[in-house]
């Protein structure tokens, strides 16, 4: 194993506005894996995937603009983010690496893959989506905005936990969700469904040429799976697998199966020098 294997350290890039905080973990040399989390979230939604991979992997994992521990600038949209995760990579002196998002997450890698590809290895999209029918959109980022401002974060954080989880018992990872969209800023949080809801990536998918993998957690009911398919349709050679037994926050429910699905393809990465 490799000495820098147990390396944890976090990070913050200053240079620019917001500040961005990452976690990077794992050895400094070999395969860089980057991993996005959700709407409302942090870094801490891949804790078990973090654990998992960083014994081989160089991991790094942002906190999104005015999530967790980044700080928050008014203007945002799809370039921001993109600014965003390149002054992330430059400070961790990384040239390309595997980008994996969940929901938001896999909106921003899902753009970053598209727009950014010398700078993009493998693309692995879950539980997401290139674009929403503009009314869907609206109506769920109304959903988020209108909670946040009229009941509260903390009040919102309840109603999401309450209706993103599908076990009968609240998986490990649950109240971390809880205590990361309550501390969020309402002002950002509308900002990113906003930007997240509305983002239109359809005409991107078909000049994506890395590999990628797209993930569908089977009880997710906030992304619905043929919004998933379709992403897999349209980017050259995209592989589709489903996540048993977990819903939208799959990396959480099932993490057993989604982190090995998700090594497995980092595995093969390794040996592909496209």
């Amino acid at each position: 194993m490799n000495q820098d294997a147990g390396r944890r350290e976090w990070c913050q890039v200053a240079v620019g506005h917001p500040t961005i905080g990452y976690l990077d973990a794992g050895p400094r040399t070999g395969e860089a894996l980057v991993l996005l989390h959700s709407l409302g979230t942090d870094h801490r939604l891949w804790r078990h995937q973090i654990d998992a991979l960083a014994a081989e992997y160089r991991v790094i994992a942002p906190d999104s603009r005015g999530h967790g521990r980044s700080s928050w600038a008014a203007r945002l949209d799809l370039g921001e983010w993109l600014a965003d995760l390149d002054r992330v990579l430059d400070h961790a002196r990384v040239d390309r690496a595997v980008i994996a998002g969940l929901s938001m997450g896999g909106v921003q890698a899902l753009a970053f893959a598209g727009l950014r590809p010398e700078r993009t290895r493998g693309l692995v999209v879950a539980d997401s989506f290139a674009e929403l029918d503009p009314d869907v959109a609206r109506a769920k980022t109304d959903a988020f905005t209108r909670r946040a401002r009229q009941d509260g974060m903390a009040a919102l954080a309840d109603w999401y936990v309450a209706e993103t989880f599908t076990a009968t018992s609240l998986p490990v990872g649950a109240e971390m969700v809880r205590e990361a969209m309550s501390g969020i800023g309402p002002e950002a949080l509308a900002a990113s469904a906003e930007t997240c809801f509305g983002a239109r990536l359809g005409d991107v998918l078909g000049g994506i040429g890395v590999p990628a993998l797209v993930l569908w957690g089977e009880r997710d009911m906030k992304t619905p799976r043929e919004l998933s398919e379709l992403v897999a349709s349209r980017i050259k050679g995209a592989r589709f697998e489903v996540i048993p037994e977990a819903g939208h926050l799959s990396a959480i429910e099932n993490p057993g199966e989604f982190t090995r699905v998700l090594a497995d393809f980092v595995a093969e990465r390794q040996g592909d020098k496209r």
